[in-house]
């Protein structure tokens, strides 16, 4: 008789104990199971939980995750992870892996949101670990997109794009399509920088991807796959299809927080088609941007409007506003932090990985030691007999292209002899003239080849690279290399620095400058050639203008007047 009223008491007090605390419990699931088809429900559903119901640990740990997790899927920047603290020390403390995995992705998500790289790293791998044990493909493939993304910011191209391979197979893997996308844009994109022998392949991918968004008919994924696509098409100069795209970009852009990117990618697309009206609204909206690198991205489109409109002095202005965000940006750059994290990230795994037996852990860092140092003298050699080929081909190349000029030289002077000396109708002069023409062309077309692969051209182009990948290079421009630049000038151009000198009091400094104008090189480059600011580039132009060859008109440029003068 005892054992059943100590039973029935005991039962009804677990029974008393259940219904306390299932109501907020019952409320948290609820809103989970709201939360990949309506984030939006699952955050007002979330907003309704007073604090006072939330009455234990798990609770507390449970809402904190699953409302820092609908904010994120609501696009709700997040800065501050006091919130998400509380969950990732109650899971790992109760070794709840699954929760693990998702609160140490959201703090990783909100360290991201606080630019400090390095750390969400550090929380993104720590994920990956918990997420490899549950065999979660869709949150691993989540947190590679964001490791990923991070390595893209920090220009760490390589990194990323092995990342985003992972993160494209886990997509394919889990049938998640809005992954997949993101991933194959990222990789396009990556392909894009890289120049235009990888356009084709980029625009196969991204045209794929698009018509999967469409039929996906998710607005964001739609919104990425045409950013990437109109940024495609800026790069291949094809304007028309650069401009619808960056509308579509626009128009199904639900995120607000990149809404500005997609201002500054139609005021470029117009800018590219010569629509500056309309490139000037798209630009001046992205100004409100708090991005750095897209204010810059927009002063220096802003810029070139003005100079191409005669407003130098606007030009000026709009240069120094991309300076200052540019280097503002760059200061943001964590990418020798970011190295450094992977590095320790991976030496604390291999470290708790080998710690039950040291043994095998040096047995396999030597093996390793052993294997690198072996492929490194392999690739070494390999190099070196690359480069020496190359140098060889590079030698035979030139010789081929210097007897193919002797040759047309020797063209051209003979058909110039022969039209000189001959009495020949009107008709067949004309076609001696038309075939002369054509020979002076292909002597043209010969001496650019020949240009391109010089020595001061090629050491042009590294100085730049070098500069846009550290902003500093070990290399610099000699009186030397002026003064081949000045003789391969003058010989693609017949003599024009000496017409130049003749005809205008210009300096050694400006016909240097002058030579560089007579490049494909862009503008913007010639600063770290010159080693100076782009302010000063624009003052040196202004003052050949207006002093040196007095060219009133505010619409003509310097390289519109060297092009004539050719």
């Amino acid at each position: 008789m005892k054992t059943t009223v100590l039973a029935t008491i005991l039962f009804t007090f677990c029974l008393l104990v259940a219904c306390t605390r299932s109501e907020p419990s019952y409320k948290l699931v609820q809103a989970d199971s709201l939360m990949q088809k309506s984030p939006d429900s699952a955050l007002r559903f979330l907003r309704e939980i007073y604090p006072e119901e939330l009455r234990t640990a798990e609770d507390k740990a449970y809402y904190a995750l699953l409302i820092t997790q609908a904010q994120d899927k609501n696009f709700i920047t997040q800065t501050d992870d006091s919130l998400i603290c509380i969950a990732v020390q109650y899971y790992d403390s109760t070794e709840c892996i699954p929760k693990q995995a998702k609160a140490y992705y959201y703090w990783g998500c909100i360290k991201r949101n606080k630019n400090n790289h390095p750390e969400a790293l550090k929380k993104f791998f720590i994920a990956i670990t918990h997420a490899k044990k549950l065999s979660d493909g869709k949150l691993a493939g989540h947190i590679y997109n964001n490791v990923a993304n991070i390595y893209t910011l920090q220009k760490l191209d390589e990194q990323a794009d092995s990342i985003y391979q992972i993160t494209e197979k886990l997509a394919i893997q889990e049938k998640d399509s809005g992954l997949w996308i993101d991933a194959v844009s990222q990789r396009s994109m990556i392909d894009i920088r890289k120049g235009k022998e990888y356009y084709h392949r980029a625009e196969e991918k991204l045209l794929h991807a698009f018509e999967i968004s469409q039929h996906t008919a998710q607005r964001n994924m739609i919104a990425k796959a045409a950013y990437s696509l109109s940024l495609l098409y800026g790069r291949m100069n094809m304007g028309r299809e650069a401009v619808i795209f960056a509308k579509l970009n626009i128009d199904n852009q639900d995120n607000t927080k990149v809404l500005y990117r997609g201002y500054l990618l139609l005021g470029d697309a117009y800018y590219k088609t010569a629509q500056y009206d309309s490139a000037l609204i798209y630009l001046n909206k992205a100004l409100y941007s708090k991005d750095h690198f897209t204010k810059a991205g927009a002063y220096m489109r802003l810029a070139d409007i003005a100079q191409k409109q005669g407003k130098l002095e606007k030009a000026l202005e709009m240069e120094r506003k991309y300076s200052s965000h540019m280097d503002s940006a760059q200061q943001k750059q964590q990418s020798s932090e970011i190295i450094a994290t992977e590095k320790n990230m991976l030496i604390q795994s291999k470290q708790s990985e080998y710690k039950a037996n040291l043994n095998q852990f040096y047995y396999y860092t030597i093996t390793g030691a052993v294997i690198f140092l072996t492929l490194f003298l392999v690739i070494w050699r390999r190099y070196r007999k690359e480069i020496l080929h190359f140098k060889q081909k590079e030698i035979e190349q030139d010789k081929k292209i210097g007897e193919l000029l002797q040759q047309k030289d020797e063209q051209i002077a003979s058909l110039q002899k022969e039209i000189a000396l001959h009495n020949y109708s009107q008709t067949e002069k004309q076609n001696l003239k038309e075939e002369l023409h054509i020979l002076k062309t292909e002597r043209q077309a010969l001496l650019n080849e020949s240009y391109e692969h010089s020595e001061v051209y090629v050491k042009m182009k590294r100085i730049i690279q070098a500069y846009k990948k550290t902003d500093k290079s070990s290399e610099h421009f000699s009186e030397e290399d002026w003064k081949q630049l000045i003789a391969e000038t003058d010989m693609r151009w017949n003599n024009i620095t000496l017409r130049l000198a003749t005809r205008y009091p210009l300096s050694q400094n400006e016909i240097h400058l002058c030579c560089l104008y007579l490049t494909d090189i862009p503008t913007s480059h010639f600063r770290y050639i010159m080693e100076c600011s782009r302010d000063a580039i624009y003052k040196k132009t202004k003052k050949i203008l207006e002093q040196k060859i007095e060219c009133s008109d505010k619409s003509t440029t310097l390289r519109d007047i060297l092009e004539n003068f050719l």
